[in-house]
């Protein structure tokens, strides 16, 4: 094509568009939406709209993930709040945008798609650099946790990333398929590991549960399917390591948590080395690295020597919004010093700045280290079973989240609450189980499948499986490689977060599941031709 004497290449145009995007998912928003419109322009301009539409009329994936959003736009009749049911639905339009363009355009070439994975690979890369800079402090931008390194989006999405850009990696330097040079299957080598180091870093426990999963699937499969002995057995002998690790790991993380000191409450002592009564809370069960929290406890001493070292009053919060007072006294027993002068005495300036900064237990300053995540998750499920709020701890809010989504399910069960209600029902249940979360704690099931229940009831639920996963049976999906690790991960994430509720997470799903859907077409339609040719 030609405009104002200029020849216009729109394959080409296409194909740096898809990586635009690819590149944008884990770093920019702003890119990402201009390649959509980039994507966009191009289809239009391109013309051939009969073969396009040809095209998508014989493409059941495309037609099936219309039924979803048709599903959204039928559940407008069971809403009242159409601000935000319009809201999603915007979002939504971006889980038909991707499908549209790929699977009406010429198809991609395998080489395309290689290229594509790595650009976006590279992409992934930048971006943990980025993060990693900010972690060990060459990026001054002040972080409260290891999941704030990721300044883009949500950690969880890109822990996401990392695990499709690890694993397409993977086939690439396993598979030999475009017969890599040596010096090249090395730099994938490189960034692979780095990648999983990286992972590790981030301290996203779905991305690391997610890509322990998927790694033991794939060895697992490919330990049986390979003829040598020899190597199907060490293969073997790998995976049974890898899981028995990652179980010791987990058994020893939990007994080491709940490595407790065996209290004689009879000998406890009375006064604080200044003559001051302690308090001895025997009946407050709470540990931090196995001592009790409120024991020896002095307040009196505690404020007047805190006050001294830090310009942060003690019934001030800190840095993360908490009340200081409270953080001060759990790690200080974090270190087994008693809450009183001495015990404040003995911080060192760094404990101060850490205090201030909002972390609890001194072990949290371990920023490489991955048992401080393991054990914030512990903690966060002992202090909620000894009924403690379990407000701002991630891991118990989630049960709080589906407690309150089982409520709501239970009395809207068959046609579910509507496209745009889910938040506000959300709000009213959790008034009437009277929660202890504030009002801005109060979030959604940060489960997709549940969400997907409690909006749709059984009736669009079942539509939205059957959308889902029909195409799949039919193209005999699982049959690529790509395809079936993407969409385990995808699948596995919808069952701690709300994947397709957000643009980024929406953006991930439908661009990858239209890249590697679209392989295998590719695939099969040059099998065919190929036939024909014989």
């Amino acid at each position: 094509m030609t405009i104002l004497g200029v020849s216009i290449n729109h394959s080409r145009i296409y194909f740096w568009a898809l990586v635009l995007a690819a590149v944008s998912l884990p770093l920019s928003k702003f890119t990402l939406s201009i390649s959509i419109i980039t994507l966009l322009t191009n289809w239009v301009l391109e013309g051939d709209y009969i073969n396009k539409l040809n095209r998508l009329k014989k493409n059941v994936a495309f037609w099936s993930l219309l039924a979803i959003f048709i599903v959204h736009l039928i559940w407008l009749i069971n809403t009242n709040n159409y601000s935000y049911a319009f809201h999603d639905l915007k979002n939504k339009i971006i889980l038909l945008v991707f499908p549209f363009i790929i699977f009406s355009s010429n198809p991609l070439s395998p080489k395309d798609l290689r290229n594509i994975l790595l650009w976006f690979s590279a992409g992934v890369i930048v971006s943990s650099l980025i993060s990693t800079a900010i972690l060990v402090g060459l990026i001054d931008l002040p972080v409260s946790s290891n999941h704030g390194i990721s300044i883009f989006i949500s950690h969880i999405r890109f822990a996401l990333l990392i695990n499709v850009a690890i694993f397409s990696l993977g086939y690439y330097v396993i598979t030999n398929k475009y017969n890599l040079s040596f010096s090249v299957k090395c730099i994938i080598t490189v960034s692979i590991i780095w990648l999983v180091v990286f992972l590790f870093l981030l301290k996203s426990l779905t991305g690391i549960i997610i890509f322990l999963f998927v790694l033991l699937l794939l060895v697992g499969y490919i330990s049986f399917s390979i003829k040598y002995i020899v190597y199907r057995l060490f293969l073997q002998l790998g995976l049974i390591t890898l899981f028995l690790v990652s179980a010791s790991f987990i058994s020893h993380s939990v007994s080491r948590f709940y490595s407790i000191d065996r209290i004689d409450y009879s000998t406890l002592e009375k006064f604080t080395l200044s003559g001051n009564l302690y308090i001895h809370d025997k009946s407050d069960q709470q540990i931090e690295n196995g001592h009790y929290v409120w024991l020896y406890y002095c307040k009196e001493e505690l404020e007047q020597e805190w006050n001294k070292r830090s310009s942060i009053p003690l019934n001030s919060i800190d840095k993360k919004g908490q009340l200081i007072h409270y953080t001060t006294i759990r790690y200080l027993t974090s270190k087994g010093l008693r809450k009183d002068s001495v015990g404040v005495s003995h911080l060192t300036q760094k404990d101060i700045k850490n205090i201030e900064s909002g972390m609890a237990n001194h072990i949290y300053a371990d920023k490489y280290a991955l048992y401080p995540r393991i054990y914030q998750v512990l903690w966060e499920i002992d202090v909620y079973r000894k009924g403690q709020n379990p407000a701002g701890n991630s891991t118990t809010q989630r049960i709080i989240f589906l407690k309150t989504a089982f409520k709501i399910i239970k009395t809207n069960l068959w046609t579910g609450v509507g496209t745009g209600d889910v938040q506000d029902e959300f709000n009213k249940q959790y008034e009437q189980d009277n929660s202890q979360l504030p009002a801005n704690r109060r979030l959604r099931a940060h489960n997709q499948w549940i969400t997907f229940l409690l909006t749709f009831g059984i009736f669009g639920f079942l539509i939205i499986l059957i959308a889902l996963f029909y195409p799949l049976i039919r193209l005999k999906a699982f049959r690529s490689y790509l395809f079936t690790m993407f969409f385990i991960i995808a699948f596995l994430s919808m069952f701690n977060e709300d994947t397709l509720e957000t643009q980024t997470g929406i953006s991930f799903f439908s661009y990858f599941y239209s890249l590697f859907l679209l392989e295998i077409k590719t695939f099969k339609s040059k099998l065919k031709s190929n036939e024909q040719d014989k």
